[in-house]
């Protein structure tokens, strides 16, 4: 348990700023007046669990319009549906929950979700790409081509599809992505990591692939941000018999979200981010001034490099 614990502990503590959070703190507080969300229609994909719920509820409490969670199962989004709307009613927003059960990585079911929005008069203001796949740890060659391949679909292909139809949408309004990726895209040589390379392969191709929508779109037209959302607690861990007092708390990745898709996060337009790094340090000073001047800082590419040079 020792070991276990040290490596657990490895994968959440990071020196990128000085002060790191376990929990939402006032400058991403959901119920902080400049965040608030009122008039969006928020879709988030595998919303009915885990991270995503969180963000949903986040977004709820941020006065969203209507906030659209989507899940291949419906008992799980029939669950998180009714504990959604309670806190819409609870937190006062008035907030529409609604429910769609749609496999991510089936091309009809989620062109049959995008024409049903269109028919409706739905405009999707922000997308979070959260569905996610990974399997037990492996190798690549014992995994197979199959099963790695099926884990690009869900974490690559997936969101690409989706935000493909997302930005295709009519009207000129500001767009907003947020990609839940994961600190594997930053920690390809640790221990707990390396056991599950297919995941790794697909969260750093899902990471690269909304770093390079980026580029070649404003963040005034479209801002999409990358962020690793912490270490939530779940049935696998629990499993393996870590107590739930040394994970995140699950409104830490909600909270910071929500903060994603406002102006003050626009600086991060494009980039990789830890919900736990203190967003006051990363807008000021020299994280700051490294970011403005720094075109690979914090952007997935060859360490060592910049471009053709030294790092």
């Amino acid at each position: 348990m020792e070991d276990l614990g040290t490596l657990f502990q490895s994968l959440i503590t990071t020196d990128v700023t000085k002060t790191t959070h376990r929990d939402t703190y006032p400058a991403i507080s959901s119920s902080r007046p400049a965040l608030k969300q009122t008039g969006r229609t928020v879709l988030v994909t595998g919303g009915g669990t885990g991270v995503g719920f969180s963000i949903a509820r986040s977004f709820i409490r941020a006065s969203a319009h209507t906030v659209i969670i989507i899940s291949r199962r419906s008992d799980v989004l029939a669950s998180a549906s009714a504990i959604l709307q309670q806190e819409a009613k609870s937190a006062g927003t008035n907030t529409r929950v609604i429910t769609y059960t749609c496999d991510v990585v089936n091309k009809t079911e989620v062109e049959a979700l995008w024409d049903g929005f269109a028919a409706q008069g739905i405009t999707i203001d922000v997308f979070v790409a959260n569905a996610a796949k990974f399997s037990e740890p492996n190798t690549i060659f014992e995994l197979g081509a199959d099963e790695v391949w099926s884990q690009i679909e869900v974490n690559a292909k997936a969101p690409l599809y989706f935000a493909e139809k997302f930005y295709a949408q009519k009207g000129d309004k500001q767009k907003f992505i947020v990609n839940v990726t994961s600190q594997v895209a930053s920690m390809t040589g640790h221990a707990g990591v390396a056991a599950r390379p297919a995941y790794v392969l697909s969260k750093m191709t899902g990471t690269v692939l909304f770093q390079v929508i980026a580029q070649n779109v404003s963040p005034e037209k479209l801002q999409v941000i990358n962020f690793h959302p912490g270490v939530i607690y779940n049935s696998t861990w629990e499993k393996m018999g870590i107590p739930r007092e040394l994970f995140d708390n699950d409104d830490l990745c909600g909270d910071f979200a929500v903060w994603a898709t406002t102006k003050e996060a626009e600086f991060l337009h494009g980039r990789y981010v830890w919900a736990s790094w203190d967003v006051q340090e990363l807008s000021t000073g020299e994280i700051r001034k490294r970011i403005d001047e720094d075109f690979y800082f914090l952007r997935a590419t060859v360490a060592g490099l910049n471009g053709a040079f030294l790092a």
